[in-house]
């Protein structure tokens, strides 16, 4: 029986938007005491044009880093974290881990999202940490790595997609596909990040992202080059052409804000408990 979808309350969702924002702090610290380079992302990068803080109606927080950054933060996170409060998951810190890009969770609390209530990973109210990888632009090769980024994402995918794809055909071969063990995918998400690793592309790529604009590549020059925007009183790391990126990811018009239906958190759960954090 498919569990029922937790409606967040007004002020459960400004509490999940304190918690994001003690996360964004925290990962903030510790990249510029290691002189590591990350850029406020998607919503949030849009958030903090429109409304110089959360959009009213988001739930999360996302940031991107290229790989080396990324390896970086990691690293750093071993000795630098404040683990009291925070657990720093991806594929190597969490054995039941599935996606390929890492996750800030704010420890004593739980979100449990819609669909994915089969996984055995960790969980918490989260902050997405997106790995920019080097990818070829075009070609061949480009073609082959946006394949095998495809194929390593729908395994990785396959226990949540063997339960809840419409298309019975589709929940057959998610079946099929959940039977890969785990290794397969950890091996795969570590062969995309490294490549191409030693080449400075033109163009980068999420490689366990599902966008469609992952398969064409966001602009390298876009993490290259940065400034500085104001989010919810404090100041964070953003792409310097903002503009042409947003462009990219949504349309010309992403300072209009969607119709009043639309207006709705992007993470459905079916259990929420925010714990005791004093936030």
């Amino acid at each position: 029986m498919k569990e029922a979808i937790h409606k967040l309350t007004p002020e459960e969702l400004k509490r999940i938007q304190r918690i994001s924002l003690e996360m964004l702090i925290e990962i903030d610290r510790i990249c510029r005491k290691h002189d590591i380079v990350y850029e406020i992302d998607s919503g949030t990068l849009l958030g903090a044009l429109r409304y110089k803080g959360f959009i009213p109606w988001d739930d999360d927080v996302d940031i991107r880093m290229l790989r080396d950054d990324y390896d970086r933060f990691c690293k750093a996170c071993e000795t630098d974290l404040d683990t009291d409060r925070f657990f720093l998951q991806n594929y190597h810190t969490d054995p039941n881990y599935r996606w390929g890009y890492a996750k800030l969770l704010r420890k004593g609390t739980d979100f449990r999202r819609e669909g994915q209530e089969m996984l055995k990973m960790q969980r918490g109210v989260f902050l997405d940490i997106f790995n920019c990888e080097n990818m070829p632009e075009k070609g061949i090769k480009k073609a082959i790595y946006n394949f095998e980024s495809f194929i390593v994402r729908k395994v990785s995918y396959a226990p949540v997609g063997a339960r809840n794809d419409k298309n019975p055909l589709r929940r057959g071969i998610y079946k099929l596909l959940e039977k890969i063990p785990l290794s397969f995918v950890r091996n795969g998400f570590d062969h995309l990040a490294y490549q191409y690793n030693d080449k400075k592309t033109k163009l980068i790529r999420t490689p366990g992202w599902y966008w469609k604009q992952e398969a064409q590549g966001y602009l390298r020059v876009w993490m290259d080059e940065r400034i500085e925007l104001e989010f919810e009183g404090h100041m964070f790391m953003a792409p310097k052409d903002y503009d042409g990126y947003l462009t990219m990811l949504y349309d010309e018009n992403y300072m209009t804000p969607p119709p009043e239906e639309k207006r709705v958190p992007g993470n459905t759960a079916v259990y929420v408990d925010l714990g005791d954090c004093g936030l």
